[in-house]
């Protein structure tokens, strides 16, 4: 079916990732009724901070609970070709764009008739587990050793961000790659939004220290879905820890216009907290405790 605006009327078809955010950043707040039409009907609606939900309309009562009236999604960044895509957002009050609420990240598919099949959609935990994250992860390695086999892959220049996350995923590191393969891909003011930490990693240097700490034996890192696009790519992930099924999570690159990687925000998935199931009730346009300011 085209796609059609709930609003505006629109038409056009649009990507993936432009139907999606034009769905869920309605200005005028988050129609459930809309999207759930939108979607098929057999859709399957992951959310990695709670749960997933199975149908339109299971999805819609999802939406019902989770975004009042008077709360909205503001797209900032959209990846997709016709059949994949996502976008990343924080969620606003409709009418109020001055006060900044909780990110996130939604990646979609839509089947052979344009409708919504899947989505995963990631938001930043209350509690930045960083440094814990990296200290459990070390010690549930700490018996594995490195591989020392030389590299397999075939070096190439990536020219698309779809190609680049596919080339460094699907390709170079699982046959052997170091992080300086991913880090010769990323601009020197590269700005990396990782939500187990509280702030950005800004510029390579930063961004080498973090990704190599994460350069662990015994962690491999598999893509599951990855969007189309050109500039910018969405795509859903697992961590296999020793062999054996880690978190998940959702991730979306960005290129500049060399083709070097300029941004990623990077989202596991965490069980709510108490402090995000009190942020929802005590906040439910922002989902936050406090106002919080664009990142760079």
């Amino acid at each position: 079916m085209p796609f059609s605006s709930p609003r505006s009327g629109n038409t056009a078809t649009p990507s993936a990732g432009e139907l999606i955010a034009s769905l869920l950043g309605d200005a005028e707040g988050i129609d459930s009724g809309a999207i759930a039409a939108a979607c098929s009907e057999a859709v399957v609606w992951e959310d990695i901070a709670s749960r997933t939900y199975q149908g339109r309309a299971a999805v819609a009562e999802m939406l019902n609970a989770k975004f009042p009236r008077c709360s909205r999604l503001a797209v900032e960044r959209v990846a997709g070709n016709a059949t994949t895509g996502g976008f990343t957002w924080r969620r606003e009050a409709v009418g109020d764009a001055t006060v900044y609420g909780l990110r996130g990240t939604t990646y979609v598919r839509l089947d052979e008739d344009n409708n919504i099949a899947y989505v995963r959609e990631g938001s930043e935990p209350l509690f930045k587990a960083g440094p814990i994250t990296e200290a459990v992860l070390k010690a549930a390695t700490a018996n594995v050793d490195r591989d020392t086999t030389p590299p397999t892959y075939t070096a190439r220049t990536p020219t698309t961000a779809q190609d680049l996350v596919e080339y460094l995923w699907r390709e170079a590191y699982p046959n052997g790659a170091k992080p300086d393969v991913a880090l010769d891909l990323f601009a020197a003011d590269v700005v990396y939004e990782d939500f187990n930490y509280d702030a950005p990693f800004v510029g390579k240097p930063q961004v080498k220290e973090f990704v190599e700490a994460f350069d662990i034996p015994g962690i491999d890192f598999v893509p599951l879905e990855i969007s189309g696009g050109d500039a910018a790519c969405c795509f859903t992930w697992r961590v296999k820890v020793n062999g054996r099924d880690g978190p998940e999570g959702i991730s979306f690159y960005e290129l500049d216009d060399a083709g070097k990687v300029s941004y990623v925000r990077d989202i596991p998935a965490v069980a709510p907290a108490p402090l995000q199931r009190a942020a929802k009730w005590l906040s439910p346009k922002l989902g936050v405790f406090t106002p919080r300011r664009p990142t760079p």
